[in-house]
């Protein structure tokens, strides 16, 4: 599969040069994914896709061209390759593009981001996955009301990426997913919460643990209450701290949001922009990851991007184009969906340096205040600006837990959340989106009812 994807990259750029592109990229991408899917704790759905398909990215006179075929035949590569550059002569030349990336540096290895067994896994192995989480979530919830939903999903890979400024890169890798959440019923109420693994090995995917984790979650939010609102501490979990900071911040240092002005976070390097507890790293070399690559989607080799430093600001996260136009390095965080889509931004690892304690301990040290497991929102990117329905929560006071908290919502500017972040936990997991622990703000508005 690296050979006929690599091959098909460096014929599409080879016809692109004959048709007449002055520069010319090509990104293959073929997967195979096999999942299941559970619902009334049973499983609902299974099945199997493959896909691969070549993305054609070509340049005529500062003018940009793309487009993309569904298979690898020569003859479908060559139209796609006629069509981008019949689309970069027609369209309008874009003053802030230099040039397709170029590297003469060798690629990481990266160890730990591509499992056979994974890439190999049929409806055997993804049915005793389900088997075991839907044994482990029910063996819980036992003499309760439940349903269980969930989801297995196993995937693998390859990506190859060719330009005509040298770039010739292949990647292989595999990534699973395992989720549980039930839904429990009793005479006063009903309620539900989840759990997941993300992994790039079968190994990583605990589906015993998830089923379990999810079903307590589930019990803990039984007999929800309002609180007295006002000003107090916010505790984000490793789970909304991913939604939150990963999500409403790490798109406000999306370099193409800053430039464009979409950003709440401006032109602020070297500024102390939020408190001195906080650290955050892009990191795309750790070992076995998830957001892990040996190069970025135009083919830039991986790298450690220092974000956050003891609450400076260090860097904003860079592709080949955001990098030229600011006459910055590039931090090598082009990201794609597919082959079927341009380069845009994204973060490979993104990851908040641990600090001490348990979430335990962080409840123990404040008077009273709300620990956020989930929510769904996300800032305003423009203004920063937060209102944040705490979808699973809790109140504490005086170092316990008194009860769940229903109707309640957290409201603070990003900016403000960033400098007013008094701990970090030790309590790190990876979640979808980053490598997080549990994050206490000093101080932000609920409201409740």
């Amino acid at each position: 599969m690296k050979d006929v994807a690599l091959e098909a990259a460096e014929f599409a750029i080879k016809k692109a040069d004959e048709l007449g592109a002055q520069q010319a990229e090509a990104f293959v991408g073929i997967t195979r994914s096999f999942s299941i899917d559970v619902e009334n704790n049973s499983i609902k759905s299974a099945s199997e896709s493959r896909d691969g398909g070549v993305g054609i990215r070509c340049i005529v006179d500062g003018r940009v061209g793309f487009a993309y075929v569904t298979t690898l035949e020569k003859d479908d590569i060559v139209r796609a390759v006629h069509d981008s550059i019949a689309l970069a002569k027609v369209s309008v030349p874009d003053p802030d593009f230099v040039s397709l990336p170029s590297t003469s540096g060798t690629y990481p290895e990266i160890k730990g981001i591509y499992d056979p067994e994974m890439a190999n896994a049929g409806p055997d192995v993804a049915a005793q996955i389900v088997s075991t989480l839907i044994d482990s979530t029910r063996d819980v919830l036992d003499g309760t009301q439940y349903a269980i939903e969930g989801k297995v999903s196993l995937s693998g890979g390859v990506v190859a990426i060719a330009n005509s400024l040298g770039i010739t890169a292949i990647d292989e890798s595999t990534s699973g997913f395992v989720f549980s959440s039930p839904t429990i019923k009793t005479d006063d109420e009903q309620t539900s919460s989840y759990d997941y693994a993300v992994s790039c090995s079968l190994k990583g995917l605990t589906p015993e643990k998830v089923g379990e984790n999810a079903a307590k979650a589930t019990l803990a939010l039984l007999g929800g209450k309002l609180v007295e609102g006002g000003v107090m501490p916010v505790i984000l979990t490793p789970t909304a701290a991913s939604t939150v900071i990963g999500g409403g911040f790490a798109g406000a240092i999306n370099a193409e949001e800053v430039q464009f002005g979409r950003s709440y976070i401006s032109d602020a390097i070297g500024d102390s922009i939020a408190s001195p507890e906080l650290t955050i790293i892009d990191d795309a070399l750790l070992p076995g990851e998830t957001g892990s690559r040996p190069f970025d989607a135009e083919g830039v080799p991986s790298r450690r991007t220092p974000v956050l430093e003891d609450g400076i600001l260090k860097s904003l996260l860079h592709n080949s184009y955001t990098a030229q136009k600011d006459g910055v390095e590039n931090t090598a965080n082009a990201a794609r969906a597919s082959y079927f889509s341009l380069p845009n931004i994204g973060t490979s690892n993104f990851v908040i340096q641990p600090g001490r304690g348990s979430l335990e301990d962080l409840v123990a040290e404040f008077e009273r205040g709300i620990i956020c497991r989930n929510t769904g929102d996300r800032p305003n990117m423009t203004t920063g600006d937060l209102s944040a329905m705490v979808m699973e929560g809790f109140y504490f006071e005086n170092g316990e837990i008194k009860h769940p908290v229903k109707n309640t919502l957290i409201g603070i500017n990003m900016r403000d959340l960033l400098k007013r972040v008094v701990r970090v936990g030790a309590d790190v997991r990876r979640t979808s989106g980053m490598i997080t622990p549990s994050v206490v703000i000093e101080s932000a508005t609920i409201t409740s009812g």
